[in-house]
């Protein structure tokens, strides 16, 4: 076949992978729009938190701040929008998983990015010869939304924990952080 001939049914191929590249990525997103910022609660901690265990495969997590108390201003029935920035100063053992959680009133909530469980992996079996004692920043940025139900007053948690991959042991340290809480209404 000529070049001529293939290269329509290159371009054909090319617009037709496009489309459902294009598709696919739409399906996975979720657009919030008109959405207008009501307040702002910033959160700092200076001391050092540590999640760690000795057991194959274990897994562990530690609180990282107070739980945060968060109005959303909305009437009973209404939803509000928190978006949850985090940075932290984290240094870690290798061959561990290491990971945030994020809960809003005691779940882990839709949208995320987050797992079924609220938890947010930021290194996943760091290689043998990294971890400790290098201090690295870690940012996240998490969405949830919330509905009023009996009250509007809701509760942000933040963990840090670890999970051993295979060397029997995990460890991972929150040094500084630093967590911002938006909150948007329609």
């Amino acid at each position: 076949m000529s070049l001529r001939r293939r290269l329509p049914c290159m371009a054909g191929f090319a617009f037709a992978a496009a489309v459902i590249f294009t598709s696919i990525t739409m399906a996975a997103q979720t657009v919030i729009s008109n959405e207008t910022l009501v307040t702002t609660t910033l959160v700092v901690n200076k001391k050092p938190v540590t999640a760690k265990c000795g057991i194959l495969h274990c897994k562990a997590e530690t609180s990282m701040f107070a739980p945060i108390p968060v109005a959303c201003p909305s009437a009973t029935g209404r939803t509000c929008t928190f978006h949850i920035s985090l940075d932290a100063k984290i240094s870690m053992v290798t061959g561990a998983t290491s990971f945030y959680q994020f809960l809003v009133d005691g779940t882990a909530r839709t949208i995320g990015p987050t797992g079924k469980h609220g938890s947010y992996i930021f290194e996943e079996d760091l290689p043998v010869g990294q971890g400790y004692p290098v201090r690295l920043s870690y940012p996240a940025s998490v969405v949830s939304t919330v509905t009023n139900v009996s009250s509007n007053n809701h509760r942000i948690t933040v963990s840090v924990g670890c999970r051993d991959i295979s060397l029997g042991f995990c460890g991972v340290t929150a040094h500084w952080s630093t967590m911002r809480i938006d909150v948007f209404e329609p």
